[in-house]
């Protein structure tokens, strides 16, 4: 892995697909700027459908991992969607 490279954060993503790729923009919310959807993306990963369903599969077993040495994470009030991802 390159010693420099850009590390970004991010508290709120939006996911959009069509039928070739997945579009997940990445963007933050802070008190300038209290909604991130009128904000440009800092970055947008482009996914092929398969990157993307082994994406989900990684992500599922870190965060069962994390879990594991951490404890549950909350699920807070369980909105329709996650605070903080938009699904489109």
């Amino acid at each position: 892995m390159p010693e420099q490279f850009p590390v970004i954060y991010a508290n709120f993503a939006r996911i959009v697909h069509g039928p070739l790729e997945f579009l997940v923009d990445f963007k933050r919310s802070n008190p300038e700027q209290p909604d991130p959807e009128q904000g440009d993306p800092l970055v947008r990963i482009v996914l092929t459908p398969q990157i993307a369903k082994a994406f989900l599969l990684a992500l599922q077993e870190n965060i069962r991992n994390y879990e594991a040495a951490h404890g549950e994470l909350p699920a807070g009030t369980a909105p329709a969607k996650p605070q903080g991802v938009i699904v489109q």
